[in-house]
């Protein structure tokens, strides 16, 4: 019997569309907590700040970086000129290079990822609350703002 991997995307949606936000979720290879480490988180925040300001590929209004996996809230940008696919493929590239490089972890991520279309009916505020919300519902803390790889940041919206 020949095994096939799920389709996780839609096949005829537009993943370039600048005007899309999308909710996405990266897991870690066997959802290993490798983002315990605050060097590797560090590694992690650099590559999110230089995909969101300094080469604007990407509007980022929402992240959470827990210890086995990422949420973003992001939107493309209209200079990016590609797809959702290729934005998290290169994200994901650059940042498991510098990974294993430092820490010597291969694979860093799994294969796939996760992602969510937000539909123009869709409160982004619930969906915002609920990637920022992650380490309250996992007890690493009482308050989301006192988590340091949370942010919310609608200035590019």
């Amino acid at each position: 019997m020949l095994l096939t991997r799920k389709q996780l995307h839609l096949n005829h949606f537009d993943y370039s569309d600048p005007s899309s936000v999308f909710f996405i979720t990266i897991c870690t290879n066997n959802k290993k907590p490798y983002f315990r480490n605050p060097d590797i988180v560090s590694s992690i925040l650099s590559e999110i700040d230089f995909r969101a300001n300094a080469s604007r590929e990407v509007a980022i209004f929402a992240y959470c970086i827990m210890p086995d996996h990422l949420h973003f809230l992001l939107k493309l940008r209209e200079t990016y000129g590609k797809t959702l696919q290729n934005w998290v493929a290169a994200f994901k590239r650059y940042t498991a290079g510098d990974i294993n490089e430092e820490f010597r972890i291969k694979p860093l991520w799994q294969k796939n990822f996760y992602e969510h279309i937000v539909r123009k009916d869709e409160s982004l505020e619930k969906i915002t609350e609920y990637i920022v919300n992650n380490p309250v519902r996992k007890g690493l803390v009482g308050d989301w703002r006192k988590y340091p790889y949370s942010k919310i940041d609608f200035t590019d919206f």
